[in-house]
């Protein structure tokens, strides 16, 4: 194992089965599980967690558990009224999902890595944060400090995410923390995404800059 990879990593289907995919694909996983303050924690993530670790073994490297409340704040919920009324739609999932990919960056130098994934599929397009416009943002911005990015299970329908996890002997049942902001979000056109995403992009480089000169003076 000469390839390392980190992963945002909830607990849930598409993340869980997209480290099975990155490990089989010669990669050891570093689990990135976060905290954005709006979660209600119900701790099943350990018991996917173990499932992964039961089947890989050393190759799941760690699940790094981090409170990124100060990041999403930061980047989305100070913001949140004013960017309703500016796109008339809720952008606050897209939000959300783009601070645990700034933390990402600033991980993956301190851990030295050069590849990030994630469980985004093309058949949860209604979500903002998952849709080609937004991924291919993230990927801009991950390319910017040296760090390419996967959705390795992005073209698969649910079924096939269920049952390749219960064919790789783990449960079939969603393990993520209940978000509450996941009934408040809003279908958004392509060109909305992008704009916000686009307004946020100096605010998202300014955090990372941060992020990076604390790490190196730790």
């Amino acid at each position: 194992m000469d390839k390392t990879c980190g992963i945002l990593f909830s607990g849930g289907l598409d993340s869980s089965l997209a480290v099975c995919e990155m490990i089989e694909n010669g990669y050891g996983a570093y689990l990135f599980h976060y905290d954005t303050g709006a979660l209600i924690s119900n701790n099943l993530v350990d018991i996917r967690y173990k499932e992964l670790k039961e089947v890989y073994g050393n190759k799941i490297l760690d699940m790094c558990h981090y409170k990124i409340g100060g990041m999403f704040r930061k980047l989305a919920l100070v913001s949140m009224e004013e960017d309703i009324k500016k796109y008339n739609v809720s952008l606050i999932c897209v939000g959300c999902k783009l601070a645990m990919h700034v933390q990402s960056i600033i991980f993956c130098n301190k851990f030295e890595i050069t590849t990030m994934a994630d469980g985004s599929t093309k058949r949860q397009q209604r979500y903002g944060e998952q849709r080609g416009i937004a991924l291919d943002f993230i990927k801009g911005l991950y390319g910017e400090y040296g760090i390419s990015y996967k959705n390795p299970v992005y073209e698969m329908e649910k079924k096939e995410i269920k049952y390749g996890l219960f064919d790789r002997g783990m449960t079939i049942q969603p393990l993520e923390d209940t978000c509450l902001f996941s009934n408040t979000f809003s279908i958004a056109e392509d060109e909305v995404i992008k704009q916000y995403l686009d307004e946020k992009k100096s605010l998202c480089k300014e955090l990372i800059e941060r992020g990076l000169s604390y790490e190196k003076n730790r």
